[in-house]
């Protein structure tokens, strides 16, 4: 066989078969939406599968490696929306984003205002999980709509992962409702330095979130059909009937070493849910270690984040994170045309219905 033949014979393969075709590389670019009506700017970090060959992206304090700018992978992918966590950004998670690209899967980052590494005014407030909860869904609204990112998306495979108060609100999107019912009896007998909650800064704001009117309202989206919380935060504002209308998978990564998510938070969540979460287990993983790594300028900035532990634990960790979840995602949302759900459970006297209005119910035939 010549050489000329066998270059030939490649190059053929190549064109008629994926299996002989580069492997799958993350392509990233960003995308800035203006909602004029909310004054809201919404600026996505948005990874995708790619065969080009990735470089080093700077953007502002972050390097990662990706084909910035380079063309997709042609056809409709499932869609994930990643939620960093308190101390974060839309590119805070950029690891786990890439590798999830390199795995067919489009990834859809944005800062949540008021809960990030610049501004946390919302800590221990209703709008921690419930304003993040209605950004995740304004930024479905968006990527399925946007010309950019609507057509490389199957819109019956998606997706949300979120880290710390982002998991929570992964949770509410997969159906769960907060019920403040264990916040009362939380710190007794605790210490004030014990529990991050138990401080009388947070209890203090925990009080006023524990009192909010309507806290129970539903956030459930039907167009997300797996979910990933890793540490979620706030599982005392969850109880058995709260978290009874989950119908769509979940999968539980615990962070064996944040303070946020003990083993307490983890046994409330598991025994409360209908049906058992996927449970992952990150050994030593703690708030630091679920950020990704930093660039030159952020480890200057931000060292206490950046710079606690070693780079080889966060690599790690970061790689075990990305493992669990992937494995979880193409499971669920791997394979195009999916089951049809389940069907939405009734609402019970435990939890009362929220009243219907016409905008509410356009935006329900909207998310069907």
């Amino acid at each position: 066989m010549t050489r000329r033949f066998l270059f030939f014979l490649l190059t053929f393969l190549t064109l008629i078969c994926p299996a002989y075709a580069a492997p799958l590389q993350p392509g990233f670019k960003t995308l800035g939406i203006w909602e004029p009506a909310q004054n809201i700017r919404l600026d996505f970090a948005v990874w995708y599968p790619s065969r080009s060959t990735p470089f080093q992206v700077n953007y502002g304090d972050w390097s990662f490696s990706a084909a910035r700018g380079r063309a997709p992978v042609e056809g409709k992918h499932p869609l994930i929306l990643l939620s960093h966590d308190s101390a974060g950004s839309r590119f805070s998670l950029h690891e786990l984003a890439s590798q999830l690209a390199r795995n067919g899967f489009v990834v859809m980052a944005f800062t949540h205002p008021g809960d990030n590494v610049d501004e946390m005014g919302t800590l221990f407030m209703p709008a921690q999980v419930a304003g993040r909860t209605k950004q995740l869904t304004q930024a479905l609204d968006i990527a399925l709509a946007n010309p950019e990112t609507g057509p490389l998306i199957d819109p019956d495979r998606i997706g949300v992962l979120g880290v710390g108060p982002g998991g929570t609100a992964a949770m509410l999107i997969a159906g769960a409702r907060l019920d403040a019912t264990g916040w009362p009896i939380y710190c007794a007998g605790k210490e004030e330095n014990a529990d991050p909650y138990c401080t009388p800064w947070a209890r203090q704001r925990m009080g006023a979130f524990s009192t909010t009117p309507n806290l129970s309202a539903p956030y459930r989206d039907r167009r997300v059909r797996a979910a990933a919380a890793v540490s979620p935060s706030y599982a005392m504002m969850f109880t058995p009937a709260s978290l009874s209308r989950i119908r769509i998978p979940v999968l539980l990564l615990r962070a064996e070493k944040t303070p946020l998510y003990t083993l307490q938070h983890a046994e409330r969540l598991l025994s409360a849910m209908p049906q058992p979460p996927q449970l992952g287990i990150l050994p030593d993983a703690d708030t630091a270690t679920l950020m990704s790594s930093c660039g030159e300028n952020l480890n200057q900035t931000l060292p206490e984040m950046c710079l606690a532990v070693a780079p080889s634990r966060r690599k790690a960790v970061q790689e075990k994170m990305a493992a669990e979840s992937i494995a979880f995602f193409l499971k669920h949302l791997g394979t195009p045309n999916p089951p049809p759900l389940p069907p939405e459970p009734e609402d019970n006297p435990q939890i009362a219905p929220q009243p219907s209005t016409p905008e509410k119910n356009a935006v329900r035939k909207k998310r069907r």
